[in-house]
């Protein structure tokens, strides 16, 4: 994979970062996203600190985060499938 030196504005600073190709786009857009919120909550709220802005976006996401249900992996029902099987196959073995 091949790496990448990008900027990224959040807030009133710019940070470098060095992301894979694979990722670039899903840090610009996560980037954008924060932009957005920090524009929201600045109208919203009527707030000019930087700082407040991000703790109060970071707290967000990290709330809608802790809120969000954790999804079983793709495969995991298949493997409980398989696994059902397997055990009906030694109940039958066994009896």
């Amino acid at each position: 994979m091949s790496q990448k030196n990008i900027k990224i504005k959040i807030g009133d600073r710019v940070y470098p970062l060095t992301v894979s190709d694979s990722e670039e786009k899903t840090v610009e857009a996560s980037a954008e996203k924060i932009a957005e919120n920090i524009m929201k909550l600045k109208i919203q709220y009527k707030i000019s600190d930087s700082q407040d802005l991000l703790a109060m976006t970071c707290l967000e996401y990290a709330t809608k985060l802790q809120n969000t249900p954790k999804a079983e992996p793709a495969n995991a029902q298949d493997n409980s499938i398989q696994l059902d099987e397997i055990l009906s196959k030694l109940e039958e073995a066994l009896a």
